[in-house]
């Protein structure tokens, strides 16, 4: 047991708190979707992107541990421009509001379908018509506040503890459902050679189910703008310095590399296994289609589970990503007011910001949805301007002496983050076509 003790300790720290914020439904369905349409033969984004997530979060991370007393907004406003500083202040809140309501929106569904008073599929999303319809606002709330508890009980030390926690809880939740596609390790492993599989046409229709699409698709659930300007908060937050940074690094490799790596690559592998073989795979789209079969994934004799372990899988996806998403909006807001952002417990600021932007998604979750025009607005404003100019920001500030000292970045870390800035324009480019058709239409 000792080394499971030293195991959990070292992955404890703000990289597993930003990994686990990643692995949401969001992550879930990118990589569920590439193994239904494509099978194992995907797999091979996986490993090349990981570079690019883990030093881009650790490049981010650095500022934070070197500037202990800067806030990141505070740090653009000063060397490069407050406006753009607050540019992604206005465009970064909405949508993380929209991430938050999403997630509670999972949480409750999922809690009401595991007691058996949710008609609805396994891993839902919300929306499905209930017929306790008065339970859903009360386990949203109920939800809500537990989660303040959770920070607000014992501080930042016990918050960092119990999101690791989650994250180990989830990464064997999937894990469990792909064990019986690791039979096929030949195939498994022909994934990992680079390669483009042909478009999937879906029946009765003229879509297309694009390889190039969900390589953008796998690649943007890494590359989120939350990760890298939350962490140097995080960072913070946390006391690291200078003397922590090979220490952060390594945490980086593991949490993010190892973990969110092998998390991503087992969804693959179970959607490859279930689904990819299903005459209509190339109909599912959505996670809620692929929870539903993914039963298939585990033998006869304890199949019954898989909806459960499922279920419980995006529970914790859910949770993880809204308690990032609140945590990081909080020091955002904060910073740009001008106030302290620390996670203390005499920070009453800090608290009534966090409780504001957990209890009212959690209230407005099951009631309102935001109009799908904005919705359409927000996640342009996030894929196309926010996702690469938060790479040029980070790749300016590592680069400045009077930010980084002695450890500005070196020459392997700027190809990694001039990487992550190309695919995050790839990213923009890949969505842009779909928002202009929108609005054309």
């Amino acid at each position: 047991m000792k080394w499971i003790a030293r195991l959990f300790n070292s992955i404890v720290g703000p990289t597993a708190v930003m990994a686990a914020g990643t692995m949401g439904a969001g992550a879930v369905a990118s990589f569920i979707l590439a193994g239904a349409w494509f099978g194992y033969q995907l797999l091979w984004v996986i490993p090349l992107m990981l570079p690019i997530f883990v030093i881009g979060v650790d490049s981010a991370s650095r500022i934070g541990s070197l500037n202990p007393q800067q806030g990141m907004f505070s740090l653009i406003g000063r060397h490069i421009h407050v406006g753009i500083a607050w540019l992604l202040l206005l465009l970064t809140i909405p949508v993380h509001i929209l991430i938050i309501m999403g997630q509670i929106s999972v949480m409750s569904s999922s809690l009401l379908w595991l007691a058996g008073l949710n008609a609805a599929d396994p891993a839902v999303a919300g929306g499905a018509a209930q017929p306790q319809r008065w339970l859903e606002p009360l386990i949203s709330l109920l939800c809500g506040i537990a989660i303040l508890w959770l920070f607000f009980s014992r501080g930042y030390e016990r918050m960092q503890k119990a999101i690791s926690l989650l994250m180990m809880l989830m990464f064997f939740c999937f894990l469990s459902v792909a064990i019986g596609g690791l039979r096929e390790f030949s195939a498994i492993l022909s994934g990992f050679v680079p390669s483009f599989p042909a478009d999937l046409p879906v029946p009765g229709s003229d879509q297309l189910r694009l390889s190039s699409s969900s390589i953008i698709a796998m690649v943007g659930s890494a590359i989120a703008p939350a990760a890298l300007l939350g962490m140097p908060y995080l960072s913070t937050d946390a006391n690291n310095d200078e003397s922590t940074l090979r220490r952060d690094l390594k945490k980086s490799w593991l949490n993010l590399g190892l973990v969110f790596g092998a998390y991503a690559i087992f969804i693959v592998i179970a959607g490859g296994f279930a689904l990819y073989s299903l005459d209509d795979n190339a109909r599912i789209e959505t996670v809620q289609e692929a929870g539903k079969v993914l039963t298939r994934a585990l033998p006869d004799s304890i199949a019954f589970a898989g909806p459960v372990i499922f279920t419980l899988g995006v529970l914790m996806a859910a949770m993880t990503t809204m308690i990032v998403a609140a945590q990081v909006s909080t020091y955002f807001c904060l910073d740009m007011l001008k106030k302290s952002w620390g996670f203390t417990p005499d920070n009453r600021l800090y608290h009534y910001f966090l409780a504001l932007f957990i209890l009212v998604p959690a209230l407005l979750a099951p009631l309102w949805s935001l109009p799908a025009l904005l919705k359409v607005i927000l996640l342009m404003g996030v894929n196309v301007i926010v996702i690469p100019l938060v790479f040029i920001v980070v790749i300016y500030l590592v680069n400045q002496r009077s930010v980084m000292g002695q450890y500005k970045a070196e020459w392997w870390r700027n190809a990694m983050l001039v990487a992550g800035l190309i695919l995050s324009v790839a990213l923009a480019a890949d969505k842009l076509p779909d928002y202009i058709d929108y609005f054309a239409g």
